[in-house]
Parts: structure tokens; C-alpha cells; sequence
């Protein structure tokens, strides 16, 4: 697989329009599944992660919707490689960074990747834009079920499916939204608001997840546990946060673009020049920007720009993709002008209306 074809906006799930798009930038399912009779990977031999590895990648190559997977041993990669994975969202950090013999298979433009021998034998997940968490989760059924009538999976009568986590056991599923409140955060009600997802039993983190600090407004929701709750539980609640988030965070915007128009245009303007204009960016100060960039599309302030192309620019601006797109090495300095040049190049047809 040529990683060149990732750069490539129209071959990536992300690059679609969604439902409730101008809060809700992403959808999520991730299923947590391990083989049965067989040891979690932490605890397996090398010569077990291997075997484990060939019986997953033999059983999806036995569906004939996965004939054109991307199947890629992460040992094999650099480190740069798994960086640039983990930034396009087909692998996890964690995925990245733990050590022994794992790998991954993805079909990037249909949004699914298959992490095997992450802290489970296989983490099966499937992205959408916007707000389709139900579409995603009948995509994800059914690739489960084809896959469950040719392997065993690990189950219990009393606990459900088996995972290495126990917050994984049950249904292990974790269903999950990336929005983008930049009205919740500019008047100060986002801590309030955080406060109630959580006690509701919903998880907020940053960009990327688990693992990751939450920066330019953006939010990543999803359900704690999924031990004795059916799947249809857990979409429910957090599709029934997802659009409490759209219906508060619109109508914020809205109050305050009567409120604090100019205030607000003029902040949205100056994001605009500072990106349009900017020889160097670093990635806070470019989130920041995108986040007022989404602001101003949504709020049809900003002409020439959608939000299929911000969202793109959310992945193509990381560093392992900048470095990847330029062949070399860079320093902090050579990325933020990498950085900016990317930036100005989407923003060129771009005017304030």
C-alpha cells in the first residue's frame, strides 16, 4: 500500500459530507474481540502474536468486501509510518507504541480498520462523518457477524464477549463522536456542559482519543462500559447527547452572533487572516484557527471553503504527514512553515462575506 494514496482527500472517509456536520465533525464504533482458547496479547509469546495475526488476516481475507485491504505488520514500518497511522485515525496510539508482533488492515475511503494485537487480538472500527452513529454500527454488525462464522470468539455465558480491559467486557463497544463547541467554550459554559456528559456515564477526551488532550474546541464522547447493556443502549444515549450538543451549541452561536456580532465576525476575520497570511503554524495555534475557520463556515460568514476540506486539513496538517509529504526530516520550525504553506493553500479562493 502506497501511504501517497492516503494524502488524497477523495480517498479517505472524512472527505464526505454528514449529518449534523457543523457540530458533530465524526461517528464511531469500535468492537473489542478476542480469539477463543487463546492468550490476551500482553501475555502471549511472539510466536503466539503471530499466530493470532495470520488467523485474523486469513479470515478477513476469506470476505470478498476486504479483497483490496491494506494489510500492514507495524513492526515492519517505522516509526514515522505508525505516527502518520495514528494520525489518519486507522491506528491508536497505543497501537503505535506497545511493542511485540501486531498489525493492522484498513479500507481507509470506506472508514474501517481492523488493529490486531492491540490490548485485544482484534479491534474492529468503522468511522463516518458527521452524526451516522446507527449507520456505522449496521456496517460494523455485519462485518462482526461474517466474521463470527469463521472464527470463535472469546465469550461467557455470564460476561459477555472477553477482553483484556475489563470496561470492554459485555457487548465490548464503544461508541463514539468528535464534536467541534467552539460557542460552549468562547462563553465559558463548556466546563458546565462536560460536567453533565460525565454524569451521564459518557467519557469526554481530545482529537485522537484515549489518549490525547482536548485542543481547539474539539471533544471526543463515548459510553464508559458496555457490560450488561445492549447495543442499542449505549447508541442511544450517546446519539441522544450528540444532538442535545448540536441543539445548545447552535444555539449559542446564535445568540451570540446577535448578541456579540462584530465581536464575533471580527474573531472568526482575524483567524482567517492570521492562517491566510501566517509563514509559520504551530499545530495549536492551527486548531485554533480551524476551529474558528468551522465556526465561520457553519455560520455562512466564510465563502469558498466546506467543511469535507477543513476536516481534511485537520488530518493533513499533523507532522508525520508533513514530514511524509515532504520525504525528509524536519524540525519544529521547518514544520510550522510546512505547516502554514499547507494552510494558505486551502485558503486561497477563500473570502469573508
Amino acid at each position: 500500500m502506497a501511504f501517497e494514496e492516503l494524502f488524497i482527500p477523495e480517498n479517505n472517509w472524512f472527505f464526505q459530507k454528514g449529518n449534523k456536520e457543523e457540530v458533530v465533525v465524526s461517528s464511531k464504533i469500535r468492537l473489542a474481540r478476542n480469539l477463543n482458547e487463546k492468550k490476551f496479547p500482553n501475555h502471549a509469546s511472539a510466536n503466539e502474536q503471530l499466530e493470532i495475526i495470520k488467523i485474523i488476516t486469513d479470515t478477513l481475507k476469506l470476505c470478498p468486501e476486504f479483497e483490496k485491504l491494506n494489510l500492514i505488520s507495524l513492526q515492519d514500518i517505522s516509526s514515522l509510518d505508525r505516527q502518520f497511522l495514528t494520525e489518519h485515525q486507522l491506528i491508536s496510539a497505543e497501537h503505535a507504541g506497545s511493542l511485540g508482533n501486531r498489525a493492522v488492515g484498513f479500507q481507509s475511503q470506506e472508514g474501517i480498520s481492523f488493529l490486531i494485537n492491540e490490548e485485544d487480538h482484534l479491534r474492529l472500527q468503522i468511522f463516518d462523518t458527521g452524526l451516522n452513529l446507527k449507520k456505522a454500527f449496521n456496517r460494523l454488525l455485519r462485518i462482526q457477524n461474517e466474521l463470527e462464522s469463521k472464527v470463535v470468539f472469546a465469550k461467557d455465558a455470564r460476561w459477555g464477549y472477553l477482553t483484556a480491559c475489563p470496561t470492554n467486557l459485555g457487548l465490548g463497544m464503544k461508541a463514539s463522536i468528535l464534536v467541534h463547541l467552539p460557542a460552549l467554550v468562547y462563553t465559558n459554559r463548556i466546563s458546565q456542559v462536560l460536567q453533565s456528559i460525565a454524569q451521564v456515564g459518557l467519557l469526554i477526551h481530545g482529537l485522537q482519543g484515549e489518549t490525547t488532550q482536548i485542543a481547539g474546541s474539539f471533544f471526543q464522547i463515548s459510553n464508559q462500559s458496555s457490560l450488561g447493556k445492549r447495543a442499542s443502549e449505549i447508541l442511544a444515549l450517546v446519539d441522544r447527547m450528540a444532538h442535545q450538543l448540536v441543539d445548545v451549541e447552535l444555539q449559542t452561536q446564535q445568540t451570540l452572533l446577535k448578541q456579540e456580532g462584530i465581536k464575533i465576525q471580527d474573531r472568526i476575520c482575524r483567524a482567517f487572516g492570521m492562517l491566510k497570511n501566517a509563514k509559520m503554524l504551530s499545530m495549536e495555534e492551527a486548531l485554533d484557527g480551524i476551529s474558528a475557520l468551522r465556526f465561520g463556515v457553519s455560520q455562512k460568514i466564510l465563502n469558498g471553503l466546506d467543511l469535507p476540506k477543513i476536516n481534511t486539513l485537520l488530518i493533513l496538517m499533523q507532522s508525520a504527514h508533513l514530514i511524509k509529504k515532504q520525504n525528509r526530516e524536519m524540525s519544529e520550525d521547518e514544520l510550522s512553515i510546512q505547516r502554514a504553506d499547507l494552510v494558505r493553500s486551502y485558503l486561497k479562493e477563500v473570502e469573508v462575506l
